[in-house]
């Protein structure tokens, strides 16, 4: 019997409206009401009406959310190609790689997430020169020989003039 509940309760349904449908029948007739045959169909045109509504708002929405999906994959590319355009082919690969996972909420957020990630993981290690830690004085309690002592004064004159 629970198995077959769902059946027996659309049986009783059919049978409630069927019911219903006869009395309202009866009740038109004794009432000498009379519903024109071209009304009767009514009920089947909105019906039919409403299934191919149905049908078009379906088909819209998914076209929608397709052409959302879209606009997505686009923004999402459009961010990466402007952070990528001072790395190399191979840095641009790689981070196309490690931001394909991470989700678009919207054009701000993602640019953030994409900057964080190629910072972390391509920033520049700019190595300052050290030629300004030199003590200068260093050089002139050397004694060294007359070649020498040019060689000296010329790497001198090429560190001061950079």
């Amino acid at each position: 019997m629970t198995e077959n509940q769902v059946a027996i309760q659309q049986g009783l349904r059919t049978e409630i409206a069927e019911n219903f449908m006869t009395s309202l029948k009866d009740l038109f007739t004794e009432s000498y009401i009379d519903v024109p045959e071209s009304k009767v169909d009514l009920v089947d045109e909105l019906s039919g009406t409403v299934d191919e509504l149905e049908e078009k708002l379906n088909s819209t929405t998914a076209k929608a959310i397709q052409m959302a999906e879209q606009l997505e994959v686009f923004q999402k590319e459009a961010i990466i190609r402007e952070a990528s355009k001072d790395l190399a082919d191979t840095q641009v690969e790689k981070l196309k790689k490690l931001v394909e996972d991470i989700d678009f909420e919207n054009e701000e957020t993602f640019t953030k997430k994409v900057s964080i990630v190629k910072e972390s993981h391509f920033s520049k290690k700019v190595t300052e020169s050290k030629t300004d830690d030199i003590d200068e004085s260093y050089d002139d309690e050397v004694e060294t020989s007359d070649v020498m002592a040019q060689y000296i004064s010329a790497i001198k004159k090429q560190t001061k003039q950079q």
